[in-house]
């Protein structure tokens, strides 16, 4: 019975998200966009609680195949909610063409020879230089290498390298002695689904990086687990936050490993000194889409990223008895919620570890933190009040459960004091 509810809905979530590829652009139909984004989420929710406990290859096999059919329905789609590949595209083209895309912005007239139709006017802050790592840089060179100009082909690109966080993710739980058709929680994802599949974020392929690095780590493979944490910081900065976890036995060849592939990988971009940060210290400053819940409160960007780091440093060093996912979970909500901005793809590293340490207010944010995008619904553009107390209603409920949940514990404390 529970396999014939899964059954139905994970048809119901591969046909949302083919009615999501069909609207021609999402952003300028925020209302239909998210009552479809709603409606792929409760079938996520139905389907992932019919396969929770499930077992066997039966089950597996649904799950994997629900997740490639909506994965290959959002695929031909052109990224609409944001035009991140485009830049990738754009960044590709201008290292091609001999010249940093550290350098200049897409508006500086030394690339005005490099501009078309097609790209150029599709990228976001054409004044800002590029903030993609060295690591991001080289996969956009060698997809345009294959295919120049061609957002589908990065499309591909991405959301292949996504599906190894699936397999990565599956090795895990297997290693964690969890059943491995819990890996529905991150396959049927719709914020997965819709940010690494329609967007073609890169955040999607940071997953298999920090998921294998936790597991190396488990397996007592430290280096290799230093090794594929740079890889994914090379991609985006923030798989560092991870580094602390690595600290403790095995920290050595861990912290050795990080810093060999860090080094490798920025190496090419040295000669330009700090130009190799891009516009990140714009994007710190002026940037401000979904702020974070310190920012929302002290709109200093500095101190959030010093909250930021404490926090990393102090849940990364603490609960060394926690399993590990259990402890990487907990450093990654605090980074989303600390950030300066919180874009709903950064979210997407959080995902897997939910598949491993299942927490239902840190699932529902997972659908929730797309009330971002009702940023569209007004001129200017802006996110409404109500829009962000909704995407912060599943984790201020959890915090309140978690009260209640202490209350008579400390009582029964007092009495005995």
């Amino acid at each position: 019975m529970k396999l014939a509810v899964a059954l139905l809905a994970g048809a119901g979530l591969v046909a949302a998200c083919a009615a999501l590829a069909r609207v021609p652009d999402l952003a300028r139909a925020p209302v239909p966009s998210l009552l479809l984004y709603a409606g792929a989420f409760a079938c996520y929710a139905l389907g992932a609680s019919a396969l929770h406990a499930a077992r066997g290859p039966g089950a597996l096999l649904l799950v994997l195949a629900v997740a490639g059919a909506a994965r290959l329905a959002l695929l031909p789609a052109p990224p609409t909610l944001s035009t991140d590949a485009y830049r990738y595209v754009w960044d590709a083209r201008v290292a091609s063409a001999g010249i940093s895309p550290y350098a200049h912005p897409p508006g500086a007239p030394a690339l005005a020879q490099l501009r078309d139709a097609e790209i150029y006017p599709r990228l976001n802050h054409p004044g800002w230089r590029t903030i993609y790592p060295p690591g991001a840089q080289a996969f956009f060179r060698a997809v345009y290498t294959l295919r120049p100009d061609n957002v589908l082909a990065m499309k591909t690109a991405v959301g292949l390298l996504e599906a190894v966080g699936v397999a990565t993710l599956i090795g895990l739980l297997g290693m964690l002695g969890i059943s491995p058709v819990r890996a529905v929680i991150y396959a049927w994802n719709p914020l997965v689904l819709l940010e690494g599949w329609g967007s073609a974020h890169l955040d999607a392929m940071v997953v298999p990086a920090v998921v294998g690095a936790v597991w190396a780590q488990m397996a007592g493979r430290h280096a290799l687990a230093g090794g594929l944490l740079a890889a994914g910081t090379l991609l985006k900065l923030y798989p560092a936050a991870l580094l602390p976890l690595l600290l403790g036995p095995g920290a050595l060849p861990a912290l050795g490993a990080f810093a060999a592939v860090l080094a490798l990988g920025y190496a090419p971009a040295a000669g330009g000194g700090l130009s190799v940060l891009g516009s990140l210290p714009r994007y710190l400053t002026e940037e401000y889409f979904n702020p974070g819940l310190l920012r929302s409160l002290v709109d200093v960007p500095g101190l959030s990223v010093a909250a930021l780091a404490t926090w990393v440093l102090w849940q990364g060093t603490r609960r060394r008895e926690a399993p590990l996912p259990a402890r990487a979970l907990a450093v990654i909500g605090g980074y989303l919620l600390l950030s300066p901005n919180l874009f709903p793809w950064y979210a997407l590293w959080l995902v897997p570890f939910l598949a491993a340490v299942p927490s239902l207010p840190w699932i529902a944010f997972t659908g929730s933190v797309a009330m971002a995008y009702t940023f569209f619904l007004q001129e200017p553009w802006a996110i409404p009040w109500w829009a962000r107390v909704v995407e912060a209603a599943p984790l201020l409920a959890g915090a309140a459960w978690w009260l209640h949940r202490r209350r008579p514990a400390a009582r029964l404390a007092e009495g005995s004091a």
